[in-house]
């Protein structure tokens, strides 16, 4: 590679020039691309500089268009030739055209999904329903994304899955996903990036895939912003407001936003024993919640190659709830009935910091460092107070005997992160990313319980107090190799990850030394290597196979040995000797694109070995449940993507179907138990066929008014011990633009159908359970957008550093 890039040079360079038609001035910071001579745009673009100059530079020997455009200009387009010297378009003329913009913004359709061959990316101010939502609710609209009644994310049914913000982990756990998800308004997100199978460059970890949510920080000259605010049918709202400034040296942005939250939310159990013995549990569970979302970022342009940037967020939450769940059961030599009603409280607090560093040694050579700082925690506090009723024929008890118990959780969570990532295209065919990242997490969570039988006689109860402490350290470095040769594209990588597990559970007698309390500790090595290959073929088709292997690790709360017996009729803990799960992933995928149709279709094949799965096992009348390693899984199916714009672009439709089947191989198990013994469990291999399905449909109405409309219907899934059932949601919303105002009324669960129905089944029980959380609610939106937005910002690189790519230079459509 040495060798190559020291006899490289250019082919030629192409330059011009760009002129307003009205004023005859130089036009600053227009966008100038590159396309194919078949209009398939290339990753080579550039901008303006202050004279209306530009220079497309090392641009290989062949025939090219090279657009124009600016923001409230007509585009312009020039095909050249590249030979053996540099080519001059010579002077371009842009005519302003402020009527046509304003005319696009009023009445235009812009997009909800763009598609690619790597990745799908949506976006969030297309989708109407985005309007007031939170990130969690904002996935459930996401084409082969689902959202279950705990906030937890799954991707092609698949439940290990990363999700990021900004291309970056910014203190998002298993254990605290969900709730951080709940708490970003979607009014602060540009985008969502859904990429299945990340190239080498990225982390591995998510056997699903990466979902990375794009944070706001738009790049337009001036100052500019909105604010926003919105009240649902459930006494909920939210309001938030959003500004930036950017000037040739400087780009700035702030954010704030307030989220209030109401909903009420259900349970039933229906569990089987055998010879007549059942236990049966109906609950519900009002349930609410306020936060306080806050992002403040700048960036310094140095030089036109050297820029310097401190960016963050924080939120700031309370939440409140209570549940009460009747328990009744026949099961002998126990109670009869089950009165648990429970309160709980808490606050959260969440921080992402980080320092970057980029400089651009030109266009297709670029230098990338950052450095970020996590913290995640705020104390909790439940209470469970159960009366419990027996029968007449137990008499060495009371008829009924009432225990109350309060617990309290501070949850201490810090994390940092460390990245260098270096891209240079030698040449179109040769391009090379090296990088460094490194991911170091440490948690420190002590439960305190006291218990009696009212509030009055509580005593700290010692063996339900417990201190986990948690180290996570992973340091890894990577290489990819790419390029393009005519239609063909390629790109190999190889990524190797060295990481440390150490954990303490500690009761209460113990004390954190070495003495007293060993570390647990565990070291992993492995490489995850990822090939892309593609190719172009006449007529706007392309095909593209790729594979890369993935990883699941433990995280927290699924080590940690403690004992949860907030449910009294199935207790729960971690397992520490949980092993990481392993997955390979292969795709192959084709693109066919026409004017104003799209056709996407993508198989795929993922095994899994040493599955991580939650499994519950009886010991005489009562379920404990827990982590472990069972069984491997064979996923073969097929993802299909339409497309389509109807009756003169008055009617966007797009259509997802995921088809897969789904095998589960017999499994066998020793698990350790509560009382230092061990117990075993088996499962017989299992198959299934599983589908689902999205229809997103956008509709240009009369009066400047907006519809959208989007239906998801998901099939029964099997699990190691189980069986998830099938579901279907609709939600709609209508928008109408004024001038610099918008309203928008939608819709969330038009016909109150979400429901999460499973079963679970094991030696001596069977159980059927249903749950819910939230229902139909309708929301009221109003925004307001201003801005001049006539400075001249700095020099940009197209991406901005956020999004990410998967290492291959393939096309995209919208």
């Amino acid at each position: 590679m040495l060798c190559v890039a020291a006899i490289a040079f250019a082919d030629g360079n192409i330059t011009g020039k760009v002129i307003s038609k009205d004023t005859g001035e130089p036009v600053d910071f227009a966008t100038v691309q590159l396309l194919t001579s078949a209009g398939k745009p290339l990753t080579i673009g550039t901008n303006t500089d202050e004279n209306g100059v530009f220079t497309l530079p090392k641009v290989k020997s062949g025939s090219y268009i090279v657009k124009i455009s600016n923001v409230g200009s007509i585009e312009q387009e020039r095909p050249v030739k590249v030979g053996a010297g540099d080519v001059n378009v010579g002077t371009v003329t842009l005519a302003d055209d402020s009527k046509l913009l304003q005319e696009v913004v009023v009445e235009g359709i812009r997009s909800q999904m763009r598609f690619e061959l790597d990745k799908k990316v949506f976006s969030v101010d297309a989708s109407i329903a985005s309007a007031g939502q939170s990130a969690s609710e904002l996935l459930e609209n996401i084409p082969s994304v689902e959202v279950d009644q705990d906030g937890e994310v799954s991707l092609r049914g698949n439940s290990s899955v990363t999700v990021w913000i900004n291309g970056k982990e910014s203190g998002l756990t298993a254990d605290n996903r969900a709730q951080i998800l709940e708490q970003i308004p979607a009014e602060t997100i540009e985008k969502i990036e859904v990429i299945t199978n990340p190239s080498a460059k990225y982390s591995p970890e998510g056997t699903a895939g990466i979902i990375n949510i794009v944070l706001k920080k738009d790049r337009k000259g001036g100052y500019f912003g909105s604010a926003e605010v919105s009240a649902t049918s459930r006494g909920g709202g939210n309001a938030s407001f959003n500004f930036n400034y950017n000037s040739p040296k400087w780009e700035t942005y702030a954010s704030v936003g307030f989220r209030m939250r109401h909903n009420t939310g259900g349970s039933e159990i229906r569990r089987d024993y055998g010879d007549g013995y059942f236990m049966n549990a109906d609950g519900t569970s009002p349930n609410h919640g306020n936060n306080i979302f806050l992002r403040l970022g700048a960036t310094y342009h140095i030089t036109d190659n050297d820029a310097i940037g401190i960016n963050g967020f924080g939120m700031f939450g309370h939440r409140w709830g209570k549940s009460s769940t009747l328990y009744t059961s026949n099961l002998p030599g126990q109670w009869i009935s089950d009165l648990n009603d429970s309160h709980n409280k808490g606050n959260s607090r969440g921080t992402h910091g980080e320092l970057t560093y980029n400089h651009t040694f030109s266009e297709s050579h670029t230098l990338d460092i950052t450095a970020g700082f996590n913290y995640w925690g705020g104390p909790s506090w439940n209470s469970y107070s159960q009366n419990y009723t027996y029968p007449d024929d137990i008499e060495t008890v009371e008829f009924e005997e009432n225990t109350y118990q309060e617990q309290e959780q501070k949850i201490n969570t810090r994390s940092w992160e460390a990245k260098v990532d270096y891209s240079n295209v030698i040449r179109e065919w040769l391009k090379i990313e090296a990088g460094f990242q490194g991911n170091y997490n440490n948690e420190d969570t002590p439960v305190t319980t006291l218990q009696g039988s009212s509030p009055f006689d509580m005593e700290l109860n010692p063996k339900l107090w417990n201190r986990f402490i948690y180290h996570n350290n992973i340091s890894a470095l990577y290489f990819t190799l790419g390029g393009r040769v005519k239609n063909f594209s390629y790109s190999a990588g190889l990524r190797g990850e060295a990481w440390q597990v150490e954990t303490k559970s500690l009761t209460y007698e113990q004390r954190d030394n070495k003495q007293d309390t060993p570390w647990y500790k565990k070291d992993f090595f492995s490489l995850f290597p990822s090939v892309f290959l593609s190719y172009s073929l006449p007529k706007d088709n392309e095909v593209q196979i790729n594979y890369t292997r993935r990883i699941r690790r433990p995280w927290g709360g699924q080590l940690n040995s403690f004992v949860d017996i907030s449910n009294p009729t199935n207790y729960s803990y971690g397992n520490p000797e949980l092993e990481p799960q392993y997955a390979n992933s292969f795709e192959l995928n084709y693109l066919k694109s026409w004017t104003y149709h799209m056709l996407s279709l993508s198989a795929y094949v993922r095994t899994a070995d040493n599955c991580m799965n939650r499994l519950t096992y009886r010991d005489n009348d009562q379920l404990y449940s827990t982590w472990g390693n069972a069984a491997s899984t064979t996923d073969l199916g097929v993802e299909i993507v339409g497309k389509n714009s109807l009756f003169n672009g008055k009617l966007d439709l797009t259509t997802t179907v995921n088809l897969y089947n789904n095998h589960i191989s017999d499994w066998r198990l020793t698990l350790p138990t509560l009382d230092h013994k061990t117990v075993s469990i088996s499962g017989d291999s299992r198959s299934s066929f599983a589908w689902d399905a999205r229809l997103m449909a956008n509709v240009k109405l009369p009066w400047s008014l907006s519809f959208q409309a989007t239906g998801r219907y998901a099939s029964s899934q099997l699990s190691a011990q189980g069986t998830r059932f099938g579901g279907w949601s609709v939600d709609a919303g209508l928008r109408r633009v004024f001038g610099d105002w918008s309203v928008s009324v939608n819709c969330r669960d038009l016909f109150d159908s979400r429901r999460m129905r499973s079963t679970t089944f094991g030696d001596g029980y069977y159980e059927e359970s249903k749950r819910w959380r939230g229902g139909r609610t309708v929301r009221l939106t109003i925004k307001y957008s201003f801005g001049n937005m006539k400075q001249k910002p700095g020099k940009q690189r197209p991406d901005g550093g956020d999004s990410m790519d998967s290492g291959s230079d393939f096309g995209e459509m919208e």
